[in-house]
Parts: C-alpha cells; structure tokens; sequence
C-alpha cells in the first residue's frame, strides 16, 4: 500500500486495515462494504464530535454522549435485532437453531456477561486471599486539554479539540509505557480495566488490581510517574487516585460492581454519580463505548478467558487427563480462582500455562472432482484468522467446536419439510 494512499484517506479520518500483511489491507480496501462500514462510523463519530464541540455533551445537557449518537445506536440496535428475529444457523445435517434464541443464551445478553465478570471479579479476589496478595482501586484521567466541558457546564479554556479517540488512544499508550516498566521490574499486577466516561465524553478507566503487598508503592511510583509526564496544575490531585481496599472494611467486588452495573445495563442501580436513571446513563454510556469502537472491558492477567469458556463446552462424561479435567471441573463450576489454580498460577507466563486456545481452517471439498482446499480466504480475498476449534494442551488437541454453522434466512429450509418438536437448546431439524 502506497503512503500516498494512506495520506490521502487519512484527510478524511481513515486509517487503512492494520492487517500485518500489506497485500490483504489492499485486498480489504477494494471492498466497498469495507468503506461503507467506515464511513457509518465516521458519520457516526462526527455526530458525537459535533454535539461534544458544540457544549451539548455535559452533565447539564446530555451526559456520556450526543442524543444524536444515541439516536442512531437505537437504530442500529434494531438493525441487529431484525436481523437476529430473521435468521437461522443450520449445519450439514440440516440441524437449525436460532439466532436470537443463541443471543438470550450467550455473552450478548448483558444480564450473562455481567454475571461471568462477576464471577471473574470474585475469582481473583479470592485468588489474591490465596496468595496473601494487595487489592488497589486505581482511576486514571486524561491532562485537561482533551476535556471540552467543565463540571459547571462551561467550555473548558485549556481544552484543544482533542476527540474521545484521542483522549482514549492518549491513555492506552501511557498504560502501554507503564505495562512495559513493570514488566522490567517483575511486577505484575492481575484485575480488571473498565473504560468508562466522564460526562463531556472524555474516557478514563478505573482499574481493580491485585499485586503483592511488597510492590503496592513501586507500582504506585510507575503508574504516577507515567501518568504525570505531562504536568500542569492540578495534575498530582485528579490524575491518578488510588484507594487501598482494606477487606475489613468492604470487598473488592464492592468497589468495582457499580462500575459494571453502570457500563452495562444499569439494572442493579437507581442512578448514576449525577443522579440520572441508571438505566439511562447505561444505555448512552453503551452508545458512547460502541460509536468510538472502545473496549469497555479488559482482564488483566491471569489465564485465557477463551480457555475458560471452551473447557466450559466440554462435557464431563469425556476423559480428560488429571491436569485437564481439574480446569474443566472448576470452569464447569463457575469457579475461577480453582481455574487459575489448575492453570499453573497466577504468576505463570501465558504461553507456559496448562492450556491454549487452538484455531485450525476449515477444508472445503470440491463436490465434482473431491479436490480438498483450505478456507482460509476472506470473500475479499484476504487472508482471514483461522476459526476456534477447540483447546490445545502440549501436543495434544482437545476439539470443542465439531459442528460448522452457516447462516440462513428463517424459514429458508425446503419445502414440505417437517420441523419435528424442538430438541438440544431449541435446534430442529429441516
């Protein structure tokens, strides 16, 4: 790909594929669906920018996001639920399931995805009982020139255009700095990182971490000295604030579940920091997170959710080896500090843990000469990711994933048919 060409679509706000292969950026940028969906959410950016700019982002207007930006993740979230209620998954023998049925049951319900962080929450807590281990809740805020609003409402003097992009890629690339000088000095904190924003739409993070008791102050030096880089007045006080969560007094998850609430859905809470219908803040929060492609929330540490979520299809009646079906045992238990445990430790360096996750391509069979292919083309003829089959554990390969489903319009299976009674989680056959 020529600089030319990268110079000339940034003007416009768009920055090329960030595949590792230049040919397969190319190949992606011959799509007319690739542009489509960037220009939606240049659009969609603009109309956020717009309102954050023009002061109707703030506590005394509209919180979190534009009502235009929420205006159009409605839209969207209809968009995606029509298409949900109108579609199938069928495989090669005809089974089908539903789409929207898959979705009540799976992490795009909120309701379970805040269920399993929860129990990730409270797994590490534990994990860190264990271990004798330190819980630190830490806030991270971005210096003033990427705030558009004061809390007052007013525009902010220092505030210098700065986008929700800039502030959010302004924090990761600290947080990339601070990983890196920790890693130097061997420590290494494990938690979570919730992004969240304030009410003018400028991100900041609020990280629950767990470290041992001996590095709470280095770690404390690293992120300040970091964070503080760019000084101004004010800096030493809203910066960075960190708590010591004293578990005489209350516990982690206490400190972090509102948080998750709020991101979320906002069922568990009444209302928000700036007493407005949680349930509300929630929805344009989401709308926020999802018009800035931002992720709300990451782990830190600790072993492969990916593995904790495969081993959770494996079923008990299969041998396992002693190693393998003491992970199994804990994940099928909802219990993740037993997991981390099984996996080696909360010290051990991801590629030494038990498990991995394992990604294979799928053949594709020629039905006129028997010629065997590997699919591992995109439809625009770039290389994709092979799909997850399944678990990997030394050398041996633990497949979780045996069926292939394709996507069909409801009620596309052929005529006179019989759908008999519903069977394993609601699948039919044609």
């Amino acid at each position: 790909m020529t600089r030319n060409l990268v110079k000339q679509i940034a003007v416009y706000g768009i920055s090329p594929p960030d595949d590792k292969d230049p040919l397969s950026a190319a190949l992606k940028m011959t799509d007319k669906n690739w542009w489509i969906g960037r220009l939606k959410q240049l659009q969609a950016q603009y109309h956020d920018t717009i309102s954050r700019d023009i002061g109707l982002v703030s506590k005394k207007v509209d919180s979190y996001s534009g009502h235009n930006t929420v205006l159009i993740h409605r839209a969207q979230q209809e968009r995606n639920k029509d298409y949900l209620l109108n579609t199938e998954l069928q495989n090669s023998n005809g089974k089908v399931i539903s789409l929207a049925e898959i979705a009540e049951h799976n992490l795009s319900n909120p309701d379970i995805r805040n269920a399993e962080f929860m129990v990730r929450i409270k797994g590490f807590e534990h994990v860190s009982q264990i271990y004798g281990h330190t819980a630190l809740f830490i806030t991270l805020t971005t210096p003033s020139r990427f705030h558009r609003t004061l809390s007052s409402g007013a525009k902010n003097p220092k505030f210098d255009g700065s986008t929700v992009a800039d502030g959010q890629k302004w924090l990761k690339s600290q947080w990339a700095l601070i990983r890196a000088k920790l890693h130097r000095k061997g420590i290494s904190p494990y938690g979570f990182r919730i992004v969240e924003p304030h009410h003018d739409g400028t991100p900041h993070w609020h990280m629950l971490l767990f470290t041992a008791p001996e590095h709470v102050k280095p770690l404390n030096r690293v992120i300040r000295q970091y964070m503080l880089s760019e000084h101004e007045r004010g800096s030493e006080k809203y910066r960075v604030k960190t708590e010591l969560i004293d578990p005489t007094k209350g516990s982690a998850v206490g400190y972090i579940a509102k948080y998750v609430s709020k991101n979320l859905d906002g069922k568990h809470l009444d209302t928000d920091l700036d007493d407005k219908p949680a349930i509300e803040s929630a929805e344009r929060i989401t709308a926020w997170a999802r018009t800035w492609n931002i992720r709300q929330f990451q782990q830190i540490g600790g072993p492969s959710v990916t593995v904790w979520r495969e081993l959770r299809k494996l079923k008990p009646e299969v041998e396992h080896a002693d190693a393998l079906a003491q992970a199994r045992t804990a994940a099928d238990a909802g219990d993740w500090a037993a997991f981390v445990i099984a996996m080696g430790g909360i010290d051990l360096p991801r590629k030494e843990q038990l498990l991995a996750p394992y990604r294979e391509y799928n053949e594709l069979v020629d039905t006129n000469t028997g010629e065997i292919t590997l699919d591992d083309l995109t439809r625009h003829g770039a290389k994709k990711v092979p799909p997850l089959k399944g678990l990997r554990m030394a050398d041996v390969v633990i497949v979780t994933r045996t069926e292939r489903w394709t996507p069909v319009p409801v009620g596309s299976c052929a005529r006179n048919t019989v759908r008999p009674e519903p069977y394993e989680h609601g699948a039919a056959r044609c």
